[in-house]
């Protein structure tokens, strides 16, 4: 049977769905200050749809195969002081790395004597990149940010900041900036750096990209890496000459006699075994560097959809639930709820598949909460639509489809 009143169908389905968003946009922005809401937006925000594909995904195998990468080697320098870093260093050297990345920032001057062994360590090391960071940039507004490097008497050195996207420490690291500028400045990613100097081509095709940020595409944390604690450095107990030709991360990783993790310089990450709930981080700094690092030498990049195509898709697929669940709502009332409701479980399903199946078939990332969430929302959201129209209709005589069902006639 053909449908009586067409465009007062539409324009419901279009004026429920503004409806719905408009809702979403009051929870989200909470004008009241709702401690609820605070903590809900707080939760739903740190968690995304990929995490599912990335949560454990570090594999506790200790053959080379299972690595993520060949080239990329990391030492725990524990808490070793300036001296002991720059004899750990010196061992380094002579296995004749490709590069050295040192994830410390070594401010202001210390003891001469181990300043001094540092400098000649640095001196000696072919390619040394050094870790450099913006104070307080993570959040912030500000127009000028400190910026942080180590003691210009250790001698010239390659730096770049090692600075993580985000607000606080209990939220989930996804992206880097790609690059800041210290005055007038530019300053590259420690990441960044260690790939120029270990493969140029690479590093350029990163920068011709010229995004403000990358979402990080992880493969796996210390277990998913080659690492060995600063001891086993120093008493030969490696494999001889493992270390040529390598990209080595010198940082922090725990201590070398505590197994347990050590909550310094540790992030939360879509690695994590726990989406909801999670306790503790899951990920040094260090590992993070590593997984960026392999990323652009791999080229694996993830491309964001635009905010606005996630919306607008998001908008549309809120109005055909809402067409198809206006229709059920006005004239078969009864099975209204049932119908529903199987239909959003369907669609919320299918939806994450979608997403999934983008993501790990073609590296490409949707934003799943402005299209799930005004799906999951839209049909007890129609009961609210429903009275407020009735609303409008007796107190200005508007029309509504509402008022076309087998009751009003």
């Amino acid at each position: 049977m053909p449908e009586k009143h067409p465009t007062l169908l539409v324009r419901d389905a279009f004026l429920s769905t503004v409806f719905v968003f408009v809702c979403i946009a009051f929870f989200a922005l909470n004008p009241l200050n709702l401690h609820f809401f605070n903590i809900l937006g707080s939760s739903l925000n740190d968690i995304e749809i990929t995490d599912i594909i990335y949560s454990g995904k570090n594999p506790k195998k200790s053959e080379i195969e299972a690595k993520i990468s060949n080239d990329i080697v990391l030492i725990n320098a524990a808490d070793r002081g300036r001296s002991e870093i720059a004899a750990l260093i010196n061992k380094i050297n002579t296995e004749k790395p490709a590069v050295v990345g040192v994830d410390f920032i070594f401010e202001g001057p210390k003891d001469p004597i181990a300043d001094s062994l540092l400098k000649v360590a640095f001196a000696h090391t072919a390619k040394l990149v050094l870790a450099s960071k913006f104070k307080n940039n993570e959040g912030e507004k500000e127009v000028k940010n400190e910026y942080i490097s180590s003691y210009e008497g250790l001698g010239a050195k390659n730096e770049g900041y090692a600075n993580l996207m985000i607000t606080s420490m209990d939220k989930t690291v996804r992206y880097f900036r790609t690059k800041d500028k210290d005055n007038s400045v530019e300053i590259n990613p420690f990441s960044l750096e260690i790939v120029k100097l270990f493969d140029s081509a690479k590093a350029q095709k990163f920068v011709e990209r010229n995004k403000p940020f990358e979402l990080i595409n992880y493969e796996g944390n210390l277990n998913a890496l080659h690492h060995f604690n600063g001891n086993d450095i120093e008493n030969d107990n490696f494999p001889k000459g493992f270390l040529k030709g390598k990209i080595v991360l010198v940082g922090f990783f725990g201590s070398d006699c505590n197994a347990n993790p050590i909550l310094d310089d540790y992030f939360y990450t879509p690695l994590n075994e726990k989406l909801v709930g999670r306790k503790f981080p899951d990920t040094y700094g260090i590992a993070i560097q590593a997984n960026i690092i392999n990323m652009i030498l791999k080229q694996k990049y993830v491309s964001k959809t635009p905010a606005w195509l996630d919306w607008v898709f998001g908008f549309f697929i809120c109005f055909l639930h809402n067409f198809i669940f206006i229709r059920h709502y006005v004239h078969k009332h009864l099975w209204y709820h049932f119908y529903a409701k199987l239909i959003q479980f369907v669609t919320t399903f299918l939806l994450v598949l979608v997403c999934i199946y983008l993501f790990k078939q073609f590296n490409i990332k949707l934003s799943t909460s402005p299209f799930i969430v005004p799906v999951l929302l839209t049909v007890d959201m129609l009961y609210f639509y429903d009275t407020l129209v009735k609303w409008l209709n007796k107190k200005y005589k508007t029309s509504t489809y509402f008022l076309t069902g087998p009751m009003h006639h």
